[in-house]
């Protein structure tokens, strides 16, 4: 089971994220780590574990009110061996890491159209889609991007933006149905894990990977939790 910690910034802040609303999320401070300085938290999740990929969400660019680009290519000379996949609501992200293998770019649908997902598929598939459900449970983007399996990459998370930080689990019912329709792709569980038990239970149905956040900050799971993996 692989976990991809989870961090999101805003105004070159990390925030800690709740229910996909963004406009409210406040700078971080958790018994993880104090400081919401990007850092900061990077090496708190490095004390955890060695920790291969790091997910990030510019929340300043996805809302379209700016854009933390410098803040994040700053971070490729100072963790050369991380692999940030980074969401930032464009097919043309404006990142320069150091050298290959620092950088996976994350198209969501909740700011792509299908056109831009035939652009990529011709020119590499070296990027994650992020089907994404709002706090309602409605899908965020163009129905069609939701079936057209022949339009996604190997690798494609779930994003269940109502159970981001709500302590209520992940939404098994839907993991376990893209799994089973769609046997061909690799899903990413985001939104909701609390603790190992869910990490269990979602190997169940055979997904291997997640993004997590909340549990990790928490101490909800554990270094050790980790390993058991």
């Amino acid at each position: 089971m692989q976990i991809i910690p989870v961090i999101d910034i805003k105004a070159g802040e990390v925030v800690l994220a709740s229910q996909g609303q963004r406009d409210r999320y406040l700078p971080l401070s958790t018994p993880l780590c104090r400081s919401s300085q990007i850092d900061a938290v990077i090496n708190a999740y490095l004390s955890i574990d060695d920790f291969s990929h790091i997910y990030i969400a510019d929340l300043d660019a996805l809302m379209k009110t700016g854009n933390n680009h410098s803040l994040i290519n700053s971070l490729f000379s100072r963790y050369p061996h991380l692999n940030f996949i980074i969401d930032s609501g464009s097919v043309n992200p404006l990142y320069r890491p150091k050298q290959s293998g620092q950088f996976t770019p994350v198209i969501a649908t909740e700011l792509c159209a299908e056109r831009d997902l035939i652009t990529l598929k011709q020119g590499s598939e070296n990027f994650i889609l992020s089907l994404d459900f709002s706090a309602q449970d409605t899908q965020m983007g163009e129905p069609r991007l939701y079936q057209s399996s022949s339009l996604w990459p190997k690798q494609v998370i779930l994003m269940t933006l109502g159970l981001v930080g709500k302590n209520c689990g992940p939404d098994l019912t839907k993991l376990a149905g893209y799994q089973h329709n769609y046997p061909q792709h690799d899903f990413i569980a985001a939104g909701g894990i609390r603790h190992i038990e869910d990490l269990y239970q979602l190997k169940q149905i055979n997904i291997n990977t997640a993004l997590v956040a909340s549990a990790l900050h928490n101490g909800n799971l554990s270094a050790q939790d980790i390993q058991q993996l």
